[in-house]
């Protein structure tokens, strides 16, 4: 489940469909009904609850969707850099991705201890560049 007060539109999440789960895209809120609007890959629009909503974890096959690029090869501690442009992505432990830096230019690096999903990836890139990180290849996932 992934609580609405997180998502924003854009945002890259997996919807409950047919006793499975697919990949979409926020679209829209329907905040008084407590409904979130998803598209899947195959372009149709469904509403969801939020509990029918779950967060896709973030690791390397993610962030090759989202064109982010490994700087080189492991650094001597076994963390990988990924970079996108001037926005980079330290992971400590490529094993779990559950610890991480995610900077952007000379910024102050923002530290995660736990894992991250997606959506919180796209929100931070946000709030850090104020440029939305989408892309419907990740959908694929």
């Amino acid at each position: 489940m992934i609580p609405m007060h997180e998502l924003k539109a854009g945002d890259i999440v997996r919807a409950k469909y047919d006793g499975g789960s697919v990949p979409g895209s926020v679209v829209q809120f329907d905040r008084e009904n407590n409904q979130v609007c998803v598209i899947t890959n195959d372009d149709q629009e469904c509403w969801y609850e939020p509990d029918e909503l779950f967060p896709i974890p973030v690791d390397q096959k993610v962030l090759e969707n989202l064109q982010f690029k490994p700087d080189g090869g492991p650094d001597p501690d076994g963390s990988i850099t990924y970079l996108r442009g001037p926005f980079s992505i330290k992971v400590y432990d490529p094993g779990t991705f559950q610890h991480m830096t995610l900077q952007y230019r000379s910024e102050q690096p923002r530290k995660l201890h736990e894992g991250l999903a997606l959506h919180e990836l796209q929100n931070h890139y946000l709030s850090m560049t104020n440029v939305h990180l989408v892309d419907r290849a990740a959908l694929e996932h």
